[in-house]
């Protein structure tokens, strides 16, 4: 059961998205300045792109066979949920947010939108050949039940494709101190060794940390990692 400091700190995480809706620019360049390839971004839907709000690119070196079941956590507008799309033909996204206005803009043939909580998924065990998400573990309450669960949607051999947040240093005090911080990205970010430690409490195996990058006060990586038979 969901405590009222959890139901709190999600309503104000959902307000903070779908108050971002009214911002219909900046995604194309932020996305960019993350790396995504200008050309991938040129061709991808405008509706999707405007509200981009991850914290980089995670595509690079997955390879996809075009008929597997990618699940996108807290998908946001959709991006990553497009760009995996367009690598599918008899596969499909499914894109689970818990901000049902950021699903509104979500309108492609191979993807299902699916309001949800990552934390408590209404997803059968063993659904997905890859899990994918972005700046979203970083939002949780509990990352250890968030990435129990990626584990248990996961088929064997799935795998778990992220970008996340973590912190090289204690945060300014500035940003310890402001009640808001949890919504704004930063109040639930851990140090590296802390985030590898609790995805391989959840089973997952081969975890590889590549493409560090500046982001705010804190860094953003990519991380794999392997569901074992």
């Amino acid at each position: 059961m969901k405590s009222d400091w959890e139901k709190k700190i999600k309503g104000q995480i959902r307000r903070r998205y779908a108050k971002q809706l009214e911002t219909t620019s900046g995604g194309s360049k932020k996305a960019i300045n993350v790396g995504y390839p200008p050309s991938l971004i040129a061709k991808s839907p405008a509706t999707i792109v405007a509200n981009y709000s991850g914290c980089g690119y995670l595509f690079a070196g997955i390879n996809f066979g075009g008929d597997e079941i990618v699940i996108d956590l807290g998908c946001g507008s959709g991006l990553d949920s497009y760009v995996a799309s367009t690598h599918l033909n008899a596969g499909k996204v499914i894109s689970i947010d818990m901000t049902f206005e950021t699903l509104l803009k979500i309108k492609v043939q191979n993807i299902l939108p699916l309001c949800a909580d990552i934390e408590y998924l209404p997803i059968s065990d063993f659904s997905a050949d890859i899990v994918i998400a972005n700046a979203s573990f970083n939002l949780t309450i509990s990352k250890k039940r968030a990435f129990r669960e990626a584990f248990r949607i996961l088929k064997n051999n799935g795998r778990l494709v992220i970008r996340d947040l973590i912190k090289t240093n204690d945060l300014p005090s500035e940003v310890i101190a402001d009640p808001l911080s949890y919504n704004t990205s930063l109040g639930g970010v851990l140090d590296e060794q802390a985030l590898i430690s609790i995805i391989n409490e959840a089973g997952f195996t081969k975890i590889s940390c590549t493409d560090y990058q500046k982001f705010s006060y804190v860094q953003s990586i990519r991380i794999e990692a392997t569901k074992p038979n």
